[in-house]
């Protein structure tokens, strides 16, 4: 039941984002894994994590305007 709600808050949400409004928020997620990943002394999330990052932003094209 809690996860049909929540699925149902979400799509609600996610319906009511404009399209300019959604790449600012998921730069903001991105920005925040990009930040953690740099800042821990691991080298392989490095090597994993920051290109999927990079990959997401050109797919949807998400400027990394930080």
């Amino acid at each position: 039941m809690k996860t049909q709600l929540i699925s149902m808050l979400v799509s609600a949400l996610l319906s009511m984002l404009s399209p300019e409004l959604l790449k600012k928020f998921a730069d903001m997620v991105l920005d925040f894994a990009e930040n953690y990943v740099l800042g821990t002394a691991s080298t392989i999330d490095d090597r994993i994590v920051l290109p999927i990052c990079e990959m997401i932003r050109k797919t949807f094209d998400i400027p990394d305007n930080d």
